[in-house]
């Protein structure tokens, strides 16, 4: 017998070692992952953004009842956790905030659930993807938000996103009637010289 040959013992042996060392090799990546930070910086620019904001939610106050309260006094972003009270009641047993924070051990962002006396985490939702985050939050506090006090045309940020998009908008608009007369030109080009079989560009010509 050769015993270059390979048989299907052989073939059986080497699959095997191909599935463990794949293993191997996929368990060395998530260890070396698992020491590193969880992108987090974007979640918090963009929360510490409209903590500055007049924004309204509503939220369980210290009597127990509904309450309007402005974002600032009931968010906070210490040390990469943002938390967001959605009561502060006296009664320990209704007390509750939402936690954001990054877990470099799972590789993820969590969005938790606290409530109650000695509480223990609720997991709402867990994404790596900070913009997955960020939209699961924003549809959260849409639900929440007082509109009554809350006037989205007073909010310095909101106009300065008016305002870029006024922006962007004429320079969309502007691209597009360059690229409308050059279109024009080439067609008038095309008109007289209809044997060449150069495109002249627009930019080479004196209006």
């Amino acid at each position: 017998m050769d015993k270059t040959e390979i048989t299907p013992s052989l073939r059986y042996f080497f699959k095997k070692m191909e599935t463990r060392a794949e293993a191997l090799r996929t368990e060395v990546e998530v260890q070396a992952q698992q020491g590193q930070p969880v992108p987090f910086d974007r979640l918090e620019q963009f929360v510490r953004a409209i903590m500055s904001q007049n924004i309204f939610i509503y939220t369980v106050g210290l009597n127990g009842k509904p309450e309007s309260t402005i974002l600032t006094k009931a968010m906070f972003s210490i040390n990469k956790v943002v938390r967001l009270y959605y009561s502060v009641s006296l009664d320990d047993r209704r007390q509750g905030f939402i936690r954001i924070r990054p877990d470099s051990r799972l590789q993820l962002i969590l969005v938790e659930r606290l409530h109650g006396y000695r509480p223990k985490p609720e997991v709402l939702y867990a994404s790596y993807d900070e913009c997955h985050v960020i939209r699961y939050f924003v549809n959260w506090l849409m639900r929440r938000i007082d509109w009554d006090k809350t006037k989205i045309h007073n909010l310095e940020l909101y106009k300065k996103f008016v305002e870029q998009e006024r922006k962007e908008l004429e320079e969309a608009i502007a691209r597009d009637e360059e690229e409308r007369k050059e279109e024009e030109l080439q067609q008038t080009l095309h008109k007289h010289f209809k044997g060449s079989k150069h495109k002249i560009p627009a930019s080479r010509l004196t209006r």
